[in-house]
């Protein structure tokens, strides 16, 4: 029983991620540029906050400082169904109140020298979550309905080295700062983690790119009572290993095109492994075309499995919690996204680049023996904006 507990409290922490749920609970990309392309970035060069996050080695390629700085609107549309004894056996559904998320993200690289250069970038995740509150749709019949909030920003200082004039490599530092809020209180962690990347050109045209993301873990102390002796338990949530190939390919003066594969251990990861998350082979593609001088357009296309899987679960009220939690609380099950943006020269050091998003809806349910169930909906738009300056 206290193991079901337990795992109903990793069910809650998942809540706080939910309304960024596209690639599980990541996002797609980093920078309009990248989020333009189905957020494609190990083998193609986008802008500065980009390539720091998605493989470092490819701050070689930039010759210039080079500034990036921007937002992105993220706007998530949940709605949860449910008849269960967590909220007295009647039929339920709610529309999530946690409508408009702003992400900021900027990004710094700076050329040491011919063959060192230096980059940092910092990209931030707030008011994550989902508000059922005053709504019957419940995972503990004692609240106002399922609430959660999970604040978190991310800073990379990274180093990248060319090797030759086809071979380079990369190193970031994650510095990670993230807050958790369940109904007790705010907790706070931070937490270190790394990546590695290495990028290849293999003629004019290829270029081929590698990384590899450590796991960060999260320790958030006393954030809510899970076992039900009166105390706060503490909760910890890890983000899992990455490992990721893409390539960039300019066939055409105009025209270049990018496509990334990445596989995502959630089933190992801490936290998710106890909620039976699966592993997630994320498809990325993308492409830009240079419409003149000043002006290029984008598109993209990007597919990860839901790593939420729906199943059946005995009529006991601690596993229908869980399973309440699972599904409602935490939907990370959109899978299939486009991308359009476009990108504008406003002088000659400086660009406006613009993109938007949609992952089309998607349903997840599971049910209890007794005919219980547990239902969620999900789809999501998002709006990017960024300014670039080099010099």
């Amino acid at each position: 029983m206290s193991k079901l507990k337990k795992l109903t409290g990793l069910g809650l922490l998942a809540l706080s991620s939910v309304a960024f749920a596209t690639n599980g609970d990541m996002l797609i990309g980093v920078g309009p540029v990248s989020r333009a392309m189905g957020g494609v970035g190990i083998g193609l060069v986008t802008d500065a906050d980009s390539v720091v996050f998605s493989n470092p080695s490819l701050m070689t390629e930039f010759n210039k400082t080079v500034f990036s700085f921007g937002g992105t609107l993220f706007m998530p549309h949940t709605k949860a169904y449910t008849k269960s004894v967590l909220n007295g056996g009647q039929s339920a559904s709610a529309t999530s109140n946690a409508k408009y998320f702003a992400i900021p993200s900027i990004g710094i690289i700076y050329p040491i020298n011919q063959k060192w250069v230096f980059g940092i970038s910092a990209y931030g995740i707030s008011g994550m979550g989902v508000d059922y509150r005053n709504t019957n749709v419940k995972c503990d019949p004692n609240s106002p309905g399922c609430y959660t909030n999970f604040q978190g920003m991310e800073m990379s200082p990274s180093v990248a080295l060319k090797v030759n004039d086809k071979f380079s490599v990369g190193a970031g530092l994650d510095l990670v700062y993230g807050a958790l809020d369940l109904g007790a209180g705010l907790s706070s962690d931070y937490a270190v983690g790394f990546q590695v990347g290495a990028a290849y050109k293999y003629n004019k045209t290829i270029n081929i790119g590698f990384v590899v993301k450590s796991p960060i873990r999260f320790n958030f102390a006393r954030v809510a009572d899970f076992n039900g002796d009166g105390t706060l338990d503490s909760m910890t949530l890890e983000q899992p290993w990455q490992v990721g190939v893409g390539i960039g390919v300019k066939p055409l003066e105009k025209f270049r095109f990018g496509a990334d594969v990445v596989w995502v251990n959630w089933s190992d990861a801490k936290g998710y492994k106890d909620f039976r998350w699966k592993d997630q082979w994320v498809f990325k593609i993308g492409g830009e075309y240079s419409l003149n001088d000043r002006i290029k357009l984008r598109a993209g296309y990007n597919y990860g499995k839901s790593p939420v899987r729906g199943q059946t679960v005995p009529a006991v009220a601690q596993y229908e919690a869980m399973e309440c939690l699972r599904i409602i609380g935490f939907p990370a099950i959109v899978e299939h996204h486009i991308t359009v943006g476009a990108g504008f020269k406003l002088t000659q050091n400086l660009n406006l680049d613009l993109s938007y998003m949609h992952a089309f809806q998607k349903t997840v349910e599971s049910t209890a023996t007794n005919g219980d169930y547990w239902k969620s909906k999900l789809s999501e738009d998002a709006i990017s904006m960024g300014l670039t300056w080099s010099f």
